[in-house]
């Protein structure tokens, strides 16, 4: 299901199990696009961009849009190595 968006920013949270326990990656990496013309963001936490540690194995992260489709990838390392794509949202150009 698309996930239709305004445009200010859209509100993402990644969490890693391990064993059935909540585990921090050594490295969490979300990489984002919003709008068709715009190039891929790499964020890095306790580096370039936004993303919070909320508590053990969960983080979260704010994208700012712009209009059109966007996608999103978490990606975690080392202690908890996996990957996740989430589901594809749409930012629009008018409020809703």
């Amino acid at each position: 299901m698309l996930t239709v968006y305004e445009p200010t920013a859209v509100v993402t949270t990644a969490t890693w199990l391990v064993n059935g326990v909540p585990t921090d990656p050594t490295t969490v990496t979300l990489k984002f696009r919003t709008g068709k013309d715009n190039p891929t963001t790499v964020w890095v936490f306790g580096g370039a961009g936004s993303i919070v540690h909320v508590g053990p194995g969960v983080f979260s992260a704010t994208i700012p849009t712009t209009p059109g489709d966007g996608t999103h990838e978490w990606i975690g390392t080392g202690a908890a190595a996996a990957a996740d794509v989430g589901p594809p949202f749409k930012v629009s150009s008018l409020p809703l």
